[in-house]
């Protein structure tokens, strides 16, 4: 099965799983995507990540931005032969047991909240990391992690993406503000008014 046969796998199963909560506010929930995870997804999510980054054998460690994205690094690691999966979390307080973090605060449009407190534990200066992330909205999360880690002194490979919202432009936000390159499976161009999700 080719790249392209199982990203139009994902895209069907999307359309079937996907439920709009609020089509003025982007509003959805994907609940087999990034909630109960359907192992399918993950698999075929994963190959396709795998797929695009395997021609970098120098990537140390593999991030999932928290909460979701934490569920889905362990399939694509493995395929990646990453050297690591750090830890992350969304916290006020760091872990005991976590050494050398690197912590970051941004807004979260899906949240509602203006300053989300959120740590990555075991990061190393030089280090060569790819992300994971569930969804990219305005891109507000992605970048406050980025640019903390960039500021630490790591590589960031590339971001991951189960899918984004095209129309509210995090995605290129991303690329632009960052140099970050945002490999996102699905690209939802618009939902209607009557909500219906444009691929």
């Amino acid at each position: 099965m080719t790249t392209q046969d199982k990203l139009v796998f994902l895209k069907q199963k999307f359309l079937q799983s996907a439920f709009v909560k609020d089509a003025a506010k982007g509003y959805i929930s994907v609940k087999s995507f990034n909630l109960a995870i359907d192992p399918d997804v993950l698999e075929f999510a994963s190959r396709c990540w795998a797929e695009h980054y395997h021609h970098d054998t120098n990537i140390d460690a593999i991030v999932g931005l928290p909460d979701a994205g934490s569920r889905l690094v362990s399939v694509v690691g493995e395929m990646l032969r990453v050297d690591s999966i750090l830890p992350s979390k969304r916290t006020t307080v760091v872990p005991g047991s976590w050494e050398d973090v690197v912590s970051y605060s941004n807004k979260s449009f899906t949240m509602g909240q203006d300053d989300i407190l959120s740590h990555i534990g075991f990061v190393k200066k030089g280090m060569r990391i790819l992300l994971v992330d569930d969804v990219i909205a305005h891109g507000n999360t992605a970048m406050a992690a980025i640019k903390a880690l960039q500021e630490a002194g790591v590589e960031i490979v590339g971001l991951c993406v189960l899918f984004d919202k095209a129309w509210q432009g995090g995605v290129r936000q991303i690329q632009e503000k960052t140099g970050v390159e945002a490999f996102s499976l699905i690209n939802i161009q618009e939902i209607t008014p009557q909500g219906e999700i444009i691929l």
